[in-house]
């Protein structure tokens, strides 16, 4: 590849970036990855990037722990510095696949915020995912009955936290196995075979097992990767209609609750709808598992009805009265956290708010921890009936949120209007309504 393609490649992906992992496994994808980036930074000298290097040993084979040091081994001579993640304890006797992907991020997303970029940009973790393993998700989410945006496939970038300060970015979603192999191979570089890629117990290794016999019905991986292309631009289309409607549309009253008038929302197209309640939920679920797209059009379903209605899901609760609609965090989730936040601090609570506990270097009184933990139904109603009445949310919309305390005692609930004691050293901000990241 020249130097032109590999700018085109990275250069605009990763230019909003302090820092980028790469995520190398040894495959021949991830090890291409990391030669192709080498070669780019020799290239383009991207000014405040800094990249390193990460390997997962999941520690499911024998074997593995060498293959990380044969990882480290390589990106050490490209000039990278190298880590080896361990997933240590017992290992999961089902659903391996799918929970070894899930400790793999979760990794991945602990050694990225390991060291913060000097200027505050975000950090990237860089993935090898080809245009292969696009098709190779389209049909196996086709086979589950996904929507238009799970046959999108996968993005090139979204955030793996809340905050976006931790993205995944996937810039090799345009190439193939093949080519990388051949990229590779040109160059000299070898790679290592991962014994897994033979087990057909794995849905994605009988998918590559079946491709030739796709390939022969027109189902190859190029014209499967081209269908999720197209699908990806109609559903950004949808996307930008549903980013207007919620600006049109929705109150989210700093963070407390969401807020429509039913005539609106009963106005809109289904689809529309089923989109406005999953960004929803996806703000104001916090750190809740998330919904499935068929229990969200259950919940649409079950307002279109007209009568007054009491759903859960996702982590919030959704009240459908006669004339509004309203949204919040379910109170009693057991994901609701408590964190201690020390002077200075700030932090990522329940996913919904980013808190921070301002002190003056001559404020003695401000010398400790302070815990951030929900406000609860009892401590709400002590304070109910100081707010005016314009200012009182649901209660249940209330004990969702965000106080400080310093042994028994409230020291505030920032996003609660009116509240006593209130204290401007505490700040939380509602991270927003921003787009469901997959």
């Amino acid at each position: 590849m020249q130097d032109h393609d590999l700018d085109a490649l990275f250069g605009t992906l990763l230019a909003p970036f302090g820092r980028a992992v790469l995520a190398v496994s040894g495959g021949s994808d991830s090890v291409a990855l990391m030669v192709l980036v080498s070669q780019w930074l020799a290239s383009a000298k991207p000014p405040g990037l800094a990249v390193d290097v990460a390997t997962v040993d999941h520690g499911l084979r024998a074997g593995s722990a060498r293959e990380a040091a044969w990882v480290a081994e390589r990106a050490k001579a490209l000039g990278f510095q190298h880590a080896t993640l361990v997933w240590g304890g017992v290992k999961p006797g089902s659903a391996l696949q799918a929970k070894a992907r899930e400790a793999r991020y979760a990794l991945l997303v602990a050694h990225a915020r390991s060291v913060k970029p000097a200027d505050g940009a975000p950090t990237a973790v860089v993935t090898a995912h080809t245009a292969d393993d696009q098709a190779e998700t389209l049909i196996m989410r086709l086979g589950r009955g996904s929507g238009l945006d799970g046959l999108a496939g996968m993005a090139p970038s979204r955030p793996l936290l809340p905050d976006a300060s931790v993205q995944l970015v996937r810039p090799l979603l345009g190439l193939s196995k093949a080519l990388l192999a051949a990229t590779l191979t040109e160059r000299g570089g070898t790679w290592l075979d991962d014994p897994s890629n033979e087990r057909l117990d794995f849905e994605r290794v009988r998918l590559r097992a079946a491709s030739d016999h796709l390939s022969a019905l027109g189902l190859s991986n190029d014209k499967i990767a081209l269908a999720a292309a197209r699908l990806t631009r109609s559903r950004e289309a949808l996307e930008r209609v549903t980013d207007a409607r919620l600006e049109a549309l929705v109150q989210s009253h700093g963070g407390v609750y969401a807020s429509l008038d039913r005539p609106a929302w009963e106005g809109e197209p289904e689809d529309i709808r089923v989109r406005l309640l999953a960004r929803l939920l996806g703000a104001f679920g916090g750190q809740a598992k998330p919904a499935q797209l068929s229990q969200i059009e259950a919940v649409v379903a079950a307002l279109a009805r007209g009568r007054p209605t009491v759903q859960t899901l996702g982590g919030c609760i959704v009240s459908q009265g006669h004339t509004k609609l309203r949204l919040y965090r379910e109170p009693a989730h057991h994901t609701l956290s408590e964190l201690a936040l020390l002077p200075g601090e700030e932090v990522v609570w329940d996913w919904r708010f980013r808190v921070k506990y301002d002190a003056s270097e001559g404020d003695h009184a401000a010398s400790e921890a302070v815990v951030v933990r929900p406000l609860g139904l009892a401590a709400y109603a002590t304070l109910r009936g100081g707010l005016a009445l314009k200012d009182r949310p649901p209660a249940r919309a209330a004990a969702g949120l965000p106080s400080l305390w310093s042994g028994g005692q409230l020291l505030a609930v920032p996003n609660l209007a009116g509240a006593k004691p209130s204290d401007d050293r505490f700040h939380a901000v509602f991270l927003g309504l921003k787009r469901e990241s997959r």
